[in-house]
């Protein structure tokens, strides 16, 4: 060791002495040469443990690993956090659930905060199941997830998180054509329809005070939705008790489940929360009365391909007419009459992925300043039980 290395240890160790005091400065020395000197960190650790717990975290991992391998409650923790922070939750399960029983509630809610990051909703499951996961908002978003009944979620916080309760509503936009009440059960349905308002508000179709959406409801334990994958989404909504607690001045409703296929019937969307935003600005085009440009269900086409005419804004059924000028065949009708639509090439209403056209988007347009939409409303398809489902 140089006379210049000396002189600096010597300065460390004085320092040491006066910020930690006569009672731990051993702590201080020793920890020094764990960090500067490659002393054995566990032997180093025993000598002055106080120490060690209150500057674990300027620990290097290497030395850290050693200390949790040894089952050091106060080392587990803090080895699991940087486990978890480095993106090895698995192996941070490990240490923390060994662990779990010696640490303190404020350890345990940055615990649970780190895994909330990381969306390790089967292992808050399990510190819940613990009795160890502390009151708060980690165990307020696990209820989203869980889909616990909404009478059990406090509403501050679903406020505190841009969503509403069944008792906080937000009112209708007076300025809109078309206010839509959105609902979920479960947590990622509520911020997928949150990301599905946010990007029709910067891009509003087919222009702007068309539709407006009310803030997500949290409906969970209020209906069922039992729909699997390849299934049509379906929700038990309107014989639930859910049905009398909505308010009747929305226009459409869109009901978010985890699964199945997205439809539009009676003026209610269900659209599941891995969806993509052209699959909901395709049902969006269903509330106002259009129609699918691929083939029908076979049940759809023996009533609305024996029609003639226009049948929607983008369909018309031919029994030996003539189709307007410039239409082209479409493929919803392969039985009854010949479908036409107005497009060439496939749109949004054939393959949602394309996205709307400013073909389609100036037909919608036409129609709603021809029908002022009165038709298509959700109050109005209510009292109607025959209305089509259109999907």
């Amino acid at each position: 060791m140089t006379q210049v290395k000396r002189f600096k240890l010597i300065g460390v160790l004085l320092c040491c002495l006066l910020l930690t005091g006569s009672s731990n400065h051993l702590g201080a020395i020793g920890f020094w040469h764990v960090l500067n000197a490659k002393a054995n960190v566990l032997q180093s650790y025993w000598k002055s443990p106080g120490y060690f717990s209150d500057h674990l975290e300027q620990l290097p991992n290497t030395s850290l690993a050693i200390l949790a391998r040894s089952k050091i409650s106060s080392a587990q923790y803090m080895y699991s956090l940087k486990l978890i922070k480095s993106s090895q939750s698995d192996t941070a399960k490990q240490f923390w659930l060994s662990a779990i029983n010696d640490l303190t509630i404020p350890e345990r809610k940055i615990l649970a905060t780190k895994l909330l990051e990381h969306s390790r909703w089967s292992d808050l499951k399990l510190l819940a199941s613990k009795n160890k996961l502390p009151a708060g908002d980690v165990l307020n978003h696990l209820k989203l997830q869980l889909k616990t009944p909404q009478s059990k979620v406090s509403s501050e916080f679903i406020h505190a998180l841009g969503f509403s309760s069944l008792r906080n509503i937000s009112k209708p936009n007076k300025q809109c054509m078309f206010n839509v009440l959105t609902m979920s059960d479960h947590r990622r349905g509520l911020y997928k329809l949150t990301e599905f308002i946010n990007a029709y508000n910067k891009q509003p179709e087919p222009r702007e005070n068309i539709f407006c959406f009310s803030k997500p409801v949290y409906v969970a334990g209020m209906l069922e939705c039992k729909s699997s994958i390849n299934q049509i989404a379906k929700c038990d909504w309107q014989s639930a008790k859910l049905n009398n607690q909505l308010p009747n001045n929305f226009d459409f409703i869109v009901m978010m489940p985890k699964d199945g296929t997205a439809n539009v019937t009676k003026g209610t969307m269900l659209i599941n929360s891995k969806a993509k935003y052209s699959v909901f600005l395709h049902e969006l085009m269903h509330f106002n009365g259009f129609e699918d440009e691929y083939a029908l269900p076979k049940t759809k086409q023996a009533w609305l391909c024996a029609k003639t005419g226009f049948v929607a804004p983008n369909l018309f059924i031919s029994h030996d007419e003539s189709p307007p000028i410039g239409w082209h065949k479409a493929k919803s009708c392969q039985i009854g009459g010949v479908a036409y639509k107005p497009s060439e090439n496939w749109s949004i209403m054939q393959y949602q992925q394309l996205g709307l056209s400013a073909q389609y988007r100036e037909i919608w347009l036409k129609h709603l300043d021809m029908t002022n939409g009165n038709s298509y409303r959700h109050s109005s398809a209510l009292t109607f039980a025959n209305k089509a489902i259109l999907n």
